[in-house]
């Protein structure tokens, strides 16, 4: 069975620039959070980060003291073996279900070991019911 958590997700919304991403990690890291997992993207003079960390409440607080604009946002976060085919079968199961998905990222590993794959989407308790389906007994089974 891959595993499947419910997670909160921070979104931090600032002006795109050089070195926003080392205020936003420079401050959480001062308040003794770790960030587990990142995703940042910039639109014209925006730049979004998104972050799970072991203590959203002390990193959203910290950020927000520091003038970022943070909001939190549910997310879906599953563990799959890493191996040709394992997000195309999350993909493919999403999209037989009728699971729009509208915000994705993940963390690769070396062949063999699991990667994170996050996402949300309008009804992330289908999305969770359909991901917690998804049975891969190993970094060698067929997906």
């Amino acid at each position: 069975m891959e595993k499947v958590t419910r997670e909160t997700e921070l979104v931090v919304t600032a002006n795109n620039k050089a070195g926003t991403l080392a205020e936003i990690t420079d401050a959480v890291a001062g308040k003794g959070v770790n960030i587990e997992h990142f995703c940042a993207y910039a639109a014209d003079d925006k730049a979004t980060f998104c972050l799970l960390t072991s203590d959203n409440e002390k990193a959203k607080a910290t950020l927000q003291a520091k003038g970022f604009q943070v909001r939190e946002n549910d997310v879906i976060l599953l563990r799959l073996w890493n191996r040709p085919g394992s997000l195309a079968a999350v993909a493919k199961k999403m999209k037989q279900n009728g699971v729009d998905l509208e915000n994705v990222y993940g963390t690769s590993s070396k062949i063999g070991e699991r990667m994170t794959f996050i996402f949300s989407t309008k009804d992330n308790d289908k999305a969770a019911e359909v991901a917690a389906t998804m049975v891969l007994d190993g970094p060698d089974a067929a997906g």
